[in-house]
């Protein structure tokens, strides 16, 4: 337990370290972060959780592979950043942090453990499709690196969840 409130504390310290790099240049206005720096933000983030669960502290996550863990936080982490503005994409966000930080810290039961990873799957597959559906110009989505970005990370999250799934099936 010690390590996991190490963990949630780390991870807290990173996410206001990175908070002056989404900040205005030279005292201007701006309308948020840059895709750029949303990506960059995003990335350290996922990065760090993934060094710090299986480097660091060596913990088991409760609910799936450090891997999807990571991915599952960079994608969590975008919406965030660009819910700064669309409150949307704030909630998908903040439902995907929510299920990985609940993991941390709940040792779900088999079922419980099911309906956490469901949760999640559900959760991504939904942010996945609604890009999609919500941007219906294709040079928008071909110029898009970000959403290209998330949206493959989505992908793998949703990959790995159902490959994880069907082990599952073999063992019981």
């Amino acid at each position: 337990m010690q390590h996991r409130t190490l963990s949630l504390i780390l991870s807290g310290i990173l996410a206001v370290l990175s908070v002056p790099l989404v900040s205005a240049h030279d005292g201007e206005s701006s309308g948020g972060p840059t895709n750029f720096q949303i990506m960059l933000i995003s990335i350290v983030i996922s990065a760090s959780i993934y060094f710090l669960i299986t480097r660091f502290l060596e913990i088991q996550t409760y609910l799936s592979s450090p891997l999807v863990f990571a991915l599952a936080s960079f994608t969590g982490s975008v919406h965030i950043l660009l819910g700064l503005n669309d409150y949307l994409l704030l909630l998908g966000g903040v439902g995907v942090i929510g299920i990985l930080v609940l993991s941390l810290f709940v040792n779900f039961s088999q079922w419980q453990d099911k309906i956490a990873r469901l949760g999640l799957g559900m959760g991504v597959t939904v942010m996945f499709a609604a890009y999609f559906v919500s941007n219906h110009d294709i040079h928008y989505i071909i110029e898009d690196y970000l959403g290209i970005i998330t949206k493959l990370a989505e992908l793998a999250i949703i990959i790995l969840l159902k490959k994880e799934w069907n082990q599952e099936k073999k063992i019981f």
